[in-house]
């Protein structure tokens, strides 16, 4: 494994949004905090700045993300006295591009705070802290990377709140460890205006098996809510403001300590949770049948970088999930990612060690935060005393070649077979087929990746006669991504195909016509739908060959039409 590296660079600048007289100066080292240990993941840059003010030894605490339909990707990480919006969109680079100095609401004095948390929604964000008045604060980041406005500030849903989360399919907020309901949850409406919520429901939870909720996840209404030192999940449908229902609850389980956080996952059947509480290993919950959660439906994984220094100690904070990885804020030992696509066998795929002045467990030191999800796939992690990172996960493309692909058809159906070379990040093969001559596809079935094996098969018995499938092979990757394979399109019986292709195209089309027509009209196409060249025949003959424009390598569809019918076929240019 080849981990890429760079060379090490220290830029200093002065930044001049700072909202008070005091000057702090940014500080970029990628690669230069010593002993720095990783595996499979690389540092592109790290944002540390001097002269913070700290609290309880710590001058940073949580981190979220922010992509612009313009491309702009912004990283927001918290600290004692300021939150810092970063421009990564050149992630070597990052530019502080704006600095908020948080007063408290009540009487204007700054607010200092260990704990902060960021949520976005549309073009908002927003911000809480659970020390001091400040309240909610909602930003606008329309006009990044030009500028960020702060446009609402209020204590009147709560003066201190441990976290936030927001249900974006139905435009709630929810605010988690609040001091109006300790015991329970405040839910906002963000619509119709995002920049000026309103209260949907306060809610107390302590009568129905709850209580203190530390953190919060939820999708579709569905609140999954860690009650810290009960040492449970509940799960609440919030549907209904201001009623809910108990759906479920996840309480005795393997190595239970304080119900700190959890995360989905994208299918909705799997629960990554983890217990801030040293020596407890993070848990995979099945949670398909949440009423009836049992010790089968768990599996336990942990991260320990100084393995026999200190045994059984390490402790998670923050889980998150991007498709079949699970990326783990740790205290101490930075950023852990695990694929966990098979429960049984859970395994670690890379890290980066944010935090290695650290010699033991004992504490709350390092990590705090993981952000997987820009689209350019860079990570955004915000640790304690080191600032913002930026990283990448060193495999995040595949290298896997199509050695070859073919389509044919059998007596129960259209046989798939495929080779391939150097399978990695991903442990699945997708069959898609297009009934449409390649426009749309739908998935057909899956075929699992395994060691040492490079030859894979799939019969599609599901197909009609007298119809013209093209299939393609998805190979999805750990992190939701797909490589695509070459087209292939059979028939599934000797139907009347007037005209064939001699495939792949060279610099010129080759067509053989069975039965030749009047006049038929040519086209060819891209696969987005462009029209690349076209022309009518008047006078057809069995062979014909005609020279095309200087098109790029890649697939195309070649449609003949003709009075009373019509031909598509798949191409390929090489």
């Amino acid at each position: 494994m080849v981990i890429r590296t760079r060379e090490p660079l220290r830029q200093i600048e002065a930044s001049t949004t700072f909202m008070r007289a005091l000057f702090f100066f940014a500080i970029l080292l990628p690669l230069s905090l010593p002993g720095q240990e990783s595996d499979n993941m690389t540092l592109i840059s790290n944002l540390d700045l001097s002269g913070l003010p700290s609290r309880f030894g710590s001058e940073y605490n949580d981190c979220w993300g922010f992509r612009h339909a313009n491309g702009t990707e912004v990283a927001i990480i918290g600290g004692i006295e300021d939150i810092f919006f970063v421009d990564i969109t050149i992630p070597a680079n990052p530019v502080i591009i704006y600095t908020h100095e948080v007063l408290n609401v009540t009487n204007g004095t700054v607010n200092q705070s260990l704990w902060r948390d960021f949520k976005t929604y549309g073009n908002y964000a927003y911000a809480c802290a659970d020390e001091g008045s400040c309240g909610l604060l909602v930003f606008d980041m329309s006009n990044v990377p030009t500028s960020i406005t702060m446009v609402y500030q209020t204590n009147s849903f709560w003066t201190r709140s441990h976290n936030i989360y927001i249900d974006e399919e139905n435009g709630r907020l929810y605010g988690a460890g609040t001091n109006t309901v300790s015991n329970g949850l405040v839910i906002l409406n963000l619509e119709p205006d995002p920049a000026a919520p309103t209260l949907a429901a306060n809610v107390p939870l302590n009568g129905v098996g709850g209580g203190y909720v530390h953190d919060v996840h939820v999708r579709d209404n569905i609140a999954y809510c860690s009650h810290g030192s009960l040492a449970k999940l509940q799960v609440y449908d919030f549907t209904n403001l201001p009623n809910f229902t108990v759906l479920g609850a996840i309480e005795n389980y393997p190595e239970p300590g304080y119900n700190h956080s959890s995360w989905l996952n994208s299918a909705g059947n799997m629960l990554v949770m983890c217990d801030e509480t040293h020596g407890s290993d993070v848990k995979l919950v099945d949670i398909t049948d949440l009423p009836d959660i049992s010790a089968d439906d768990f599996s336990t994984f942990y991260s320990e970088l100084l393995g026999s220094q200190a045994p059984g100690s390490s402790i998670a904070h923050n889980p998150f999930i991007l498709g079949d990885l699970a990326f783990i804020a740790y205290y101490h030992d930075g950023v852990q990612v695990f694929d966990i696509s098979d429960p049984d066998n859970i395994t670690r795929i890379a890290y980066y060690d944010t935090h290695p002045q650290n010699t033991g467990y004992s504490g709350y030191d390092g990590c705090w935060g993981v952000y997987p999800y820009f689209p350019s796939g860079n990570i955004i992690a915000s640790d304690q005393n080191n600032g913002l990172f930026v990283l990448q996960i060193t495999e995040s493309t595949l290298d896997i070649e199509f050695l070859s692909f073919r389509a044919s058809r059998k007596t129960d159906g259209i046989l798939l077979d495929w080779a391939v070379l150097d399978p990695s990040f991903g442990n699945t093969f997708e069959v898609q087929r297009s009934e449409d001559g390649g426009i749309t596809f739908q998935a057909m079935g899956k075929v699992r990746l395994e060691d040492q094996v490079l030859q894979y098969q799939f019969l599609d018995t599901d197909v009609s006669p007298s119809t013209r499938y093209v299939y393609r092979i998805d190979f999805l990757q750990l992190d939701g991504s797909r490589i695509k394979s070459p087209l292939r399109q059979v028939r599934t019986e000797a139907g009347p195909i007037s005209i064939r292709a001699v495939n792949p195209m060279s610099g010129h089309l080759v067509l053989d016509v069975m039965n030749p027509l009047e006049q038929t009209d040519l086209s060819l196409y891209n696969l987005e739908g462009r029209l690349i060249w076209s022309t009518t025949v008047t006078d057809m003959k069995a062979r014909m060959e005609f020279p095309l424009p200087d098109i790029a390598a890649g697939h195309y569809m070649l449609t003949a039409q003709w009075a009373g019918g019509a031909e598509n076929l798949i191409l390929q240019k090489y």
